[in-house]
């Protein structure tokens, strides 16, 4: 059998019909964006500057907080100017108001040079701009403008930000110009706007302090002034399974399912089974393929196993079992014994998985022969009342019916033994509908 390096799932299971019921809407309906959630990492990039807590907005293309070379608002002077951090919360907030936006504040405290505080917001905005006060500077700001979030869970964007000055309040560069102790030094600042300051510009890029007051040169910097890095961590979505018996008279033991990436190398027919395939189809050993499975998913770090519906026991003609996952990978696989047969089994083969909320795909499955049991068709050599009937089967392999091949379709029985047409099937002997449910 054939496997992939990047992950060692065992030869899970069986080629199968295809996807046959598509999702619940059609391929060219509108999917209107949907909620990410995302982690930010702010740093302090300076030398000797704090920084006030930075107001962020994650909104659409058609806002702009502030942009070089237009007079700020309000909100970015008060920010600029005195640190007012409420002030723009509450112009974000309102900007915000009519669309999906979200806007907040993404710390409780001034960050220190060198310092990083961490935030999360979720939104189905794709744009985010964070504005930040450079505190021991007349009205300079860090300033991140309408950037790109990441677009794929996983995703990370790190952006430099650069210092502006706001244009608001001439730079005098002395401390009593500025905020008070203790973050300048020495000498009380006002912490309000002067208006005998007032410079009535635009923003531009600030530079650095030009040594024109009394402030030290410990609050001069070079380059951006903080780093900021997105994450994009969507939580995982949640997958309800049906797994239906629709045969006529067989039953199939509880699914050993896993979800996992698409760099699984499930088997293939014409490939050799597994030991945990095996086990499955000839003697129904669920345990045995559940265990391989997860050690598999646990090298992969991603996925999830195991045995859906299990305490229910061996599904009957007819009827059907229902459980959920929860996992960010994509891809189903799921195994079942048909029980009255030495070695067939109905198998799932890495299949993708609805990507929409409320989408459902339903597959088809056809039984499978694992090639590693004669097929007699005796129930003295299969698995023992009342699954298959009158007489006595061993529930265990027989070496002596050991028959080294390798994966194929199963028909369906050849009426080489005595077990009764009841157990023939025709077609697929087990329907999946996967319904993706968040």
């Amino acid at each position: 059998m054939k496997k992939r390096a990047s992950l060692v799932l065992i030869a899970l299971f069986a080629i199968l019909l295809p996807t046959v019921a598509a999702s619940t809407a059609g391929a060219d309906t509108y999917r209107p964006p949907v909620n990410a959630t995302y982690q930010v990492e702010f740093t302090n990039t300076t030398t000797g500057q704090y920084l006030t807590p930075p107001n962020f907005a994650a909104h659409g293309k058609n806002i702009d907080v502030f942009e070089r070379g237009e007079k700020a608002s309000p909100g970015v002077q008060a920010v600029a100017e005195n640190g007012g951090v409420p002030v723009l919360a509450g112009e974000l907030e309102a900007a915000l108001a009519s669309s999906s936006g979200v806007s907040g504040v993404g710390a409780d405290a001034p960050i220190a040079p060198g310092e990083t505080v961490t935030w999360e917001f979720t939104t189905i905005e794709s744009q985010l701009s964070v504005v930040s006060m450079i505190i021991c500077t007349n009205d300079g700001f860090a300033g991140l403008d309408s950037k790109n979030l990441p677009g794929r869970d996983g995703r990370s964007r790190t952006f430099y930000l650069k210092g502006y000055d706001a244009g608001t309040e001439l730079n005098t560069e002395n401390r009593i110009d500025i905020v008070p102790a203790p973050f300048c030094g020495e000498g009380e600042g006002s912490g309000e706007s002067n208006p005998e300051l007032a410079e009535n510009g635009v923003i531009t890029r600030h530079r650095t302090l030009r040594g024109v007051g009394d402030l030290p040169d410990s609050f001069d910097w070079s380059g951006p002034v903080a780093k900021l890095s997105v994450t994009r961590v969507d939580p995982a979505p949640t997958y309800t399974i049906n797994v239906e018996n629709i045969t006529g008279g067989q039953y199939l033991t509880p699914p050993n399912f896993a979800v996992h990436n698409r760099s699984a190398d499930v088997f293939q027919r014409g490939q050799e089974a597994s030991p945990g395939v095996q086990a499955v189809a000839e003697n129904g050993g669920v345990p045995i393929l559940a265990a391989e499975l997860a050690a598999a998913i646990d090298a992969n770090g991603l996925g999830v196993s195991g045995v859906g519906a299990g305490d229910l026991g061996p599904i009957p003609p007819g009827e059907s079992r229902t459980f959920s996952v929860t996992s960010k990978e994509r891809r189903l696989s799921i195994v079942s014994m048909v029980i009255c047969t030495n070695d067939g089994f109905a198998g799932l083969d890495s299949k993708s998985l609805p990507r929409w909320d409320g989408d459902s795909r339903t597959f088809y499955v056809r039984a499978f022969d694992a090639g590693t049991e004669i097929n007699t068709e005796n129930r003295a050599d299969l698995v023992p009342a009342p699954f298959c009937g009158d007489g006595g089967g061993t529930g265990e392999s027989n070496p002596e019916l050991a028959e080294n091949g390798v994966i194929q379709n199963h028909r369906t029985l050849q009426r080489t033994g005595d077990l009764p047409s009841v157990f023939d099937w025709r077609g697929p002997v087990m329907k999946v509908t996967v319904t993706r449910n968040a």
